[in-house]
């Protein structure tokens, strides 16, 4: 049912009076106003609705976030679990969902479980705001009768995906910004510093040593030539983004990223918890293994580690052991593996899974503050090497300038 957006007077006070009504056409919800609110109607208009199928949003500003659809799930895991009627719960969300296209997505899911759809069918139909992911485990939630279990799971994993992406900006962050800074600095000599001083061994005429003729035409070549070296960047950028695109390219960046030092070792135990945290989450939710396994491979971002669960789950369709089929890979740590195959054998893989993402996450964190500590005094470093060689190449000259007026 489409939702208005009104302003209006209060019959009874003559108060201003705005908010939102679900109704039939305008010209029901003009009516509606009148006769239960008891609202003149100054401006009504339609919210736009969200189109079933779409895989982007109308709303591109105001798509919906991954932490509004983790506070979604978690009040509608809470409703559940107080056995609230499932068009009661759409209902309630629906009126205190801020995001006008998670709102809107909500009403139409209400109006279709309201003329018979299954949630997880209802839920489907707008795959732009909930995923794959999140529709089968709804779908098996409302299989077991478990539901409300399920949500609080699903809650569960969208909070992990929203925390594991924290972790990842920060280790990321930091360093990004010391490295503009250590650019802005080295720009600010050579553009400024530079020229000025290379006015007075001009006008001094003085003799310059090799280095401090380097330094000078360096600035010369940056104030001259800029917009070259922009253009060759950006060309660097959108030739990388290109070549990221294509599949042989996406490997060996993917491949790259696992190996490079400091980052690749935090790089694969990010996947590991990632993979771990996902399939744990779906198998206690009652989803099938093979439907766990390609629902977790287009969870995870490396692609070395996505074909690996794409071999995995052809193995486990053929019989074969999870387990073992990773440990073959040679992409996973040894103890992963392991402690797959002993869930495997106990038929506790689920638990096994969740200690292995526990373990890992605290070695992430572990990881991370250990990069960050150890990036910092290097950039220092850096920057400080850089700043003594400018200084050094311009101080020189000007000190024998200094010394033949002397």
């Amino acid at each position: 049912m489409p939702i208005y957006l009104y302003k209006g007077f209060d019959t009874n006070t003559g108060e201003e009076r705005k908010g939102k009504i679900e109704a039939e056409s305008l010209k029901a919800a003009r009516q509606k106003l009148r006769s239960t609110k008891k609202i003149i109607p100054a401006e009504v208009k339609e919210e736009l609705a969200v189109q079933a199928g779409s895989t982007t949003s109308l709303f591109s500003s105001n798509k919906v976030s991954l932490q509004d659809l983790a506070i979604l799930m978690r009040q509608f895991a809470t409703l559940q679990t107080a056995q609230v009627p499932l068009d009661e719960c759409l209902r309630a969300l629906t009126n205190q969902v801020e995001n006008v296209t998670l709102r809107n997505t909500l009403s139409a899911v209400k109006d279709l479980v309201s003329e018979g759809k299954a949630l997880a069918d209802a839920m489907q139909q707008y795959p732009n705001v909930f995923d794959n992911l999140s529709v089968n485990m709804v779908r098996a939630g409302e299989a077991s009768g478990n539901l409300g279990l399920v949500l609080e799971r699903l809650a569960d994993f969208q909070e992990y995906q929203i925390a594991v992406k924290g972790k990842v900006f920060s280790a990321l962050a930091y360093p990004a910004i010391m490295i503009l800074a250590a650019f802005a600095i080295i720009l600010y000599l050579f553009l400024n510093v530079v020229p000025e001083l290379q006015k007075v061994f001009v006008d001094l005429k003085a003799e310059l040593p090799w280095y401090t003729e380097a330094v000078i035409g360096f600035s010369e070549f940056l104030q001259e030539y800029w917009y070259i070296i922009l253009l060759g960047l950006l060309a660097c950028f959108f030739i990388f983004k290109s070549w990221h695109a294509s599949a042989s390219g996406r490997l060996k960046i993917d491949r790259f990223s696992l190996e490079v030092p400091v980052f690749g070792p935090l790089l694969v135990r990010l996947n590991v918890s990632k993979f771990t945290k996902t399939l744990s989450t779906l198998l206690g939710s009652g989803v099938p293994i093979i439907s766990a396994l390609e629902m977790t491979k287009n969870v995870l971002d490396n692609k070395i580690i996505s074909n690996v669960i794409e071999d995995s789950k052809i193995a486990v369709q053929e019989g074969a052991s999870l387990g073992n089929t990773l440990e073959r890979s040679g992409e996973f740590p040894s103890l992963v593996s392991h402690m797959i195959k002993t869930g495997e054998k106990t038929g506790e893989l689920e638990n096994m899974l969740h200690h292995v993402s526990v373990a890992y996450d605290a070695e992430v964190e572990r990881k991370i503050e250990s990069m960050i500590s150890l990036i910092e005094p290097l950039m220092i470093i850096l920057m400080g090497a850089i700043v003594v060689l400018v200084v050094v190449a311009l101080l020189v000259p000007m000190m024998n300038v200094m010394d033949s007026l002397g």
